[in-house]
């Protein structure tokens, strides 16, 4: 019997049984709201036992990994961008410098990653003269890539108070944010999900002339390869709460990166 035969029968196990074998192996499922973290949980359940018996599968061993860190005074961050010049009537790739950032997301990992779609169990309560942007298919309205609320629009990135964006842990990718400061306030694991809280000094000002702080929370699911992020002035608690309640789904499309760059930026601010 070979790997991919022994994964479908294991898949097809009545769940009772997959509990069993949790409780043999060690493991505790905590109470759980959402479909997906569960179904996340049944499969790394499977991946365990398929451990145990001394079997490995691409699928079981395709984890990714994200460092989060800020570049040392001497370390040497270069990427690259591919821009497509009307005057020489070519494609030109330049050098862009990162180590200046005061903080950038590095991947590794293999296989394919697929797109995500996000569905909000909870979000703030909408407030008078606030607006929203959100992105999401024609047929499906509920299920979303994309979602801001503006507390003033005008002043953009200043001016959110939550952003909702989905991402991907592509290898040797690049992700850096901007500002004054940005440092880890947090880091743990809440079942299969690997969550990081990051405060950002900002380059906006307040009316006032200070600089503006915002928060943001990453959720990373080390074995599909992608993460959210959910920041804004908003204060880690309404962050938190939104994240708690957050239900993605994974699709058939594969997430590809743009061509001819390695690098993005994250942060809050208008599209």
């Amino acid at each position: 019997m070979n790997s991919d035969r022994l994964l479908d029968a294991f898949s097809d196990l009545d769940e009772r049984y997959v509990r069993s074998s949790a409780a043999l192996l060690g493991y505790e499922e905590e109470p759980m709201k959402h479909t997906k973290i569960k179904t996340l949980f049944r499969a790394l359940l499977i991946a365990a036992a398929i451990a145990a018996l001394g079997i490995g599968t691409a699928w079981a061993a395709g984890l990714f990994t994200m460092k989060i860190h800020t570049p040392e005074e001497d370390e040497t961050l270069t990427v690259h961008h591919t821009y497509y010049d009307i005057a020489r009537d070519e494609n030109v790739t330049v050098d862009v410098d990162l180590s200046h950032s005061p903080l950038v997301l590095q991947f590794t990992g293999e296989g394919d990653i697929h797109r995500i779609q996000f569905r909000p169990g909870w979000l703030p309560e909408a407030q008078a003269g606030y607006t929203y942007e959100r992105y999401h298919d024609e047929d499906e309205e509920d299920w979303f890539w994309y979602d801001t609320c503006f507390f003033d629009r005008h002043r953009g990135g200043a001016g959110v108070e939550y952003q909702i964006e989905c991402h991907y842990a592509w290898p040797g990718y690049t992700v850096y944010m901007d500002g004054l400061e940005a440092h880890v306030v947090k880091e743990e694991d809440w079942d299969d999900l690997h969550i990081t809280e990051i405060e950002q000094q900002t380059a906006f000002k307040d009316p006032d002339g200070n600089p503006v702080t915002q928060r943001m929370l990453l959720l990373f699911d080390s074995s599909q390869g992608w993460f959210l992020s959910i920041g804004g002035r908003a204060d880690f608690e309404t962050l938190e709460h939104i994240a708690r309640e957050m239900e993605v789904r994974t699709l058939d499309e594969i997430a590809e990166p743009s061509e001819g760059n390695n690098y993005y930026f994250l942060g809050v601010g208008v599209g």
